[in-house]
């Protein structure tokens, strides 16, 4: 009798207790908070163009990525900026694309992403000297690509971000600093 009760209970407690294991070993969840902060050295290199089907070209820079929950370093991001224009206002307009690398595999966004300017001093603990503020949202599907865990995901995008454009001139090796938060939710 003794054995069945104490079979009977860990079978219970190891029912109660699986399902919680397995979810946090897949890499789930579908709402994601991701801080990009650091400093990327700009290289080119081609992100997917979604309205040819082709790719175009595209400077990026790599920084490190961040659970904004907890703080801590969970993989690396490449932001990429593509079809760049220059308004009159000195507002820059432009598509951004962003490969989060997780361990469960890589995520793929991209938007047409607002850069202006700030009006007075601003700076974050995390990339000092802020000079200018972008941000990027919309309500249709944002994923271009991923793999892994991400292949085949669609979901939204919301980027609000702060980044330290004085010592980029556009030429091959230039930094940015970034402090940017990424908000996005797969469907």
């Amino acid at each position: 009798m003794k054995y069945r009760i104490v079979t009977l209970f860990t079978l219970a407690l190891m029912l109660s207790v699986s399902p919680k294991l397995i979810a946090g070993n897949q890499g789930g969840g579908k709402h994601f908070v991701f801080n990009l902060v650091g400093t990327g050295y700009q290289y080119a290199d081609t992100v997917p163009d979604p309205e040819s089907g082709g790719e175009m070209d595209a400077l990026c820079f790599d920084v490190a990525l961040v659970n904004l929950k907890n703080r801590q370093i969970i993989g690396t991001a490449s932001d990429c900026l593509s079809e760049i224009e220059n308004a009159e206002s000195g507002t820059v307009f432009l598509t951004g694309t962003t490969y989060f690398h997780l361990p469960q595999g890589t995520l793929i966004t991209q938007g047409k992403t607002t850069v202006a300017a700030v009006e007075q001093t601003t700076v974050t603990p995390g990339a000092g000297d802020i000079t200018h503020i972008t941000g990027a949202s919309g309500t249709g599907n944002a994923i271009v690509g991923g793999t892994r865990r991400f292949a085949k995901s669609t979901g939204t995008a919301r980027l609000s971000g702060m980044v330290n454009l004085s010592d980029f001139t556009m030429e091959d090796g230039d930094p940015i600093t970034f402090d940017c938060i990424f908000v996005i939710d797969l469907d």
